[in-house]
């Protein structure tokens, strides 16, 4: 089991800002002096925007090379953080980080049968994770198998093509290709959806370890139609899933029938009412129960745990893999589950938890 590392809050300074491209931002943010901040490549950091709430951004470099972290920002549509980011940011700006979150991973032993696809800005953890890789390689294995498919808009959204140039250097295994929605008449990349590159590019995929980062409808087809077509088991699919702009909090009820929680607190336990066909995180939620739940509810945070009472763990069946994953990294205890991750039904009703911040442990 990897080590979970701490969450933290602390100011940083914005060091570089370089316009990679009409709709992306390469920035460099300076820790701190003396600021302790460990992450391992793959995740991802949140800024406190004016309005408290954090948007989230996966980290671009393996290494805080002098106390900087890389951060790619892609402007979202009526965004008004990262439109302020593109208009107004300038050197010396602070801003609060909170984190680092999520458990997506790249293995520098993966194995010669490994395929990589990024959408968009979804390049950045993978860049973070192929560059731990060529550190962890360097003097062997470089020249192991691994491919890259990176899909983007038009030409001007691959706003990073040196950088994959120098993993191309470190790993020379490393078969890299481009693909775009959009033809363009200056250069001969290919064009299409990155996900039908895959399929087309490959007869069978039974054996193969594919990791995705990107929007959701991009993982989606990848997985659906490398399985349909090619043979692949989507459980060895491994994904970050990009949402554009800060995450709607989902907590209007749905028109569903009532299900009574019980939440056993520390002080004295209390009811709660949920409805049928929302997530056990959004009822929580609306009765103020304080989840951080910053992802919005997307099973990519780990901070809405809470323990589920041993006579209710069969009810609320099994966590789906993806979950599975960030429940090992957080060293979740029997009955720990992921309240973004249980759709409430009839069948709980009278549902008995506790938050894993009350929990203190008890037998499975």
């Amino acid at each position: 089991m990897r080590e979970r590392l701490s969450t933290k809050r602390l100011q940083v300074t914005l060091s570089a800002l370089r316009r990679a491209s009409p709709r992306t931002l390469i920035l460099k943010l300076k820790l701190p002096e003396g600021g302790d901040f460990a992450y391992r490549p793959g995740q991802f950091i949140g800024l406190e925007a004016p309005d408290g709430r954090p948007r989230f951004f996966s980290i671009a470099n393996a290494e805080p090379i002098g106390g900087e972290l890389e951060l790619h920002v892609s402007r979202a549509p009526g965004g008004l953080f990262t439109g302020a980011l593109f208009e107004t940011a300038k050197l010396g700006d602070r801003f609060w980080l909170v984190g680092p979150y999520g458990d997506f991973l790249i293995p520098p032993e993966a194995s010669p049968r490994t395929i990589v696809v990024a959408g968009g800005t979804g390049f950045a953890p993978i860049k973070a994770c192929l560059e731990r890789m060529a550190a962890v390689r360097a003097g062997r294995d470089s020249h192991r198998p691994l491919y890259l498919y990176w899909g983007a808009r038009s030409r001007e959204d691959l706003y990073d093509i040196g950088a994959v140039n120098a993993l191309v250097d470190k790993l020379p295994g490393l078969r890299f290709t481009q693909v775009l929605d959009q033809g363009d008449p200056d250069c001969a990349t290919r064009t299409g959806y990155v996900h039908r590159a895959v399929v087309e590019d490959f007869d069978d995929l039974s054996d193969f370890d594919i990791y995705a980062c990107g929007a959701p409808a991009m993982i989606e087809a990848l997985s659906r139609d490398c399985a349909a077509q090619r043979g692949f088991d989507p459980t060895r699919l491994v994904a970050d899933v990009f949402s554009v702009g800060p995450v709607v909090e989902r907590f209007t009820p749905p028109a569903g029938g009532p299900i009574n929680l019980f939440l056993d607190r520390t002080v004295r336990p209390c009811a709660i009412a949920g409805l049928a066909g929302e997530a056990l995180l959004f009822a929580l939620k609306r009765a103020g129960v304080p989840l951080q739940a910053i992802c919005g509810g997307q099973g990519a945070c780990g901070t809405c745990l809470v323990h589920v009472a041993p006579t209710w763990r069969r009810k609320t069946g099994q966590p789906g893999r993806r979950e599975e994953r960030l429940l090992r990294y957080l060293g979740a205890a029997e009955g720990d589950r992921l309240s973004c991750q249980i759709p409430l039904t009839a069948d709980l009703d009278g549902l008995e938890l506790q938050t894993c911040v009350e929990h203190q442990g008890d037998s499975p």
